[in-house]
């Protein structure tokens, strides 16, 4: 067994052999390394298992990854907020941008920065051309990591909803184009009719 092989293994090699130290020392590699290490493997995947279902620790993950999430683009507003006025303008952006480091920085934190304008509008709820903290930490906070299924749900129903309303305009636009030359062919054949009468 894996406990009390010492005493086994050495009682056959006086009494047997002294070549049997060679399957005592296989039996002790094979079974005490390879089986005890997939039975703690097993152990081990069972405890992070469970421990990833509990609530508690969830909850704990999620406050964690929020707060280190506002203490880094806190870092980072402070880093760009030349003036301290607690304001980012347009040009303190691009300005923080251009920084080869600031670039690989955000790329870490899961957001890859091609566009910096691009990235302005969306972070720039407001439309006032100025970042305060809060919209810089909200708003890189929805963009962070991998598109979620709900949020390419919601796209999804928003572009079929534009496109119906697109239809619609074009069939009224159609009906009016219609209804406009009919207009037009009467207006002509009364006036035709009223120079055949003169």
């Amino acid at each position: 067994t894996l406990g009390n092989w010492p005493p086994v293994a050495r009682l056959l090699q006086e009494k047997v052999s002294p070549w049997l130290v060679v399957f005592s020392i296989g039996h002790k590699i094979i079974f005490g390394f390879a089986c005890l290490a997939v039975i703690n493997g097993v152990f081990m995947q069972e405890t992070f298992k469970v421990a990833q279902q509990d609530d508690q620790i969830m909850l704990r993950t999620v406050e964690t990854k929020k707060n280190a999430h506002r203490r880094k683009m806190k870092m980072f507003f402070q880093h760009a907020n030349e003036d301290e006025d607690n304001i980012l303008s347009i040009d303190e952006w691009k300005d923080v941008l251009s920084e080869e480091k600031v670039k690989h920085w955000f790329a870490a934190q899961g957001l890859s920065i091609s566009d910096p304008d691009l990235l302005w509008k969306i972070l720039d709820t407001s439309g006032d051309r100025q970042l305060d903290l809060e919209e810089l930490i909200q708003g890189t906070a929805r963009l962070q990591g991998f598109a979620k299924s709900l949020d390419l749900a919601i796209l999804n129903m928003e572009q079929k909803t534009l496109q119906t309303q697109t239809e619609e305009i074009m069939q009224n636009v159609a009906l009016i184009r219609q209804q406009t030359a009919m207009l037009l062919r009467n207006n002509y054949d009364r006036t035709c009719e009223q120079t055949l009468r003169a």
